[in-house]
């Protein structure tokens, strides 16, 4: 048996506001032309706020390799991109993706969230291959086409 550790996953047919992370919020909000509200529940994003993000094809991709590959040396692989995103990042790119979105987030790092961490995906990467080809710049255009072609 292998066990996954699946992280911060987003992209098509996932959810457009999450409870755990801004990134769907934002980016949903400013291609359906709405403000990205996130008081509470929904969690805040500060520019120098980071997580691991993963995009869903990236995920697909990692599983799939793991499924095909014909020796695995672990029973545990964790699944994520390996690095933290800042959410100016994230912001940056969604304002590319969209002109005149104007997506503005607070400047500095929320004093309230925990460490910023990381899933290390070194086990997936030597025995897979496994390399993210979606960074943010790539996936957030991808995603708005997405959701563009699709009803809410």
């Amino acid at each position: 048996m292998v066990n996954l550790r699946i992280g911060t996953i987003w992209g098509p047919l996932g959810l457009p506001d999450s409870p755990f992370f801004a990134l769907p919020r934002l980016l949903s909000a400013a291609v359906w032309g709405e403000g990205a509200d996130l008081t509470p529940p929904r969690p805040c994003a500060y520019a120098a706020d980071a997580t691991d993000l993963c995009y869903v094809k990236d995920c697909g991709r990692a599983i799939a390799l793991l499924m095909l590959a014909e020796r695995l040396n672990h029973s545990i692989y964790n699944i994520s991109s390996g690095r933290l995103v800042r959410y100016r990042e994230v912001v940056d790119a969604i304002n590319a993706a969209i002109p005149g979105a104007n997506v503005t987030i607070p400047k500095g790092r929320n004093p309230d969230r925990p460490p910023d961490s990381y899933l290390d995906i070194t086990r997936l990467q030597a025995d897979t291959g496994f390399k993210p080809e979606y960074d943010v710049e790539r996936a957030v255009p991808d995603y708005v086409d997405w959701l563009r072609r699709h009803d809410r």
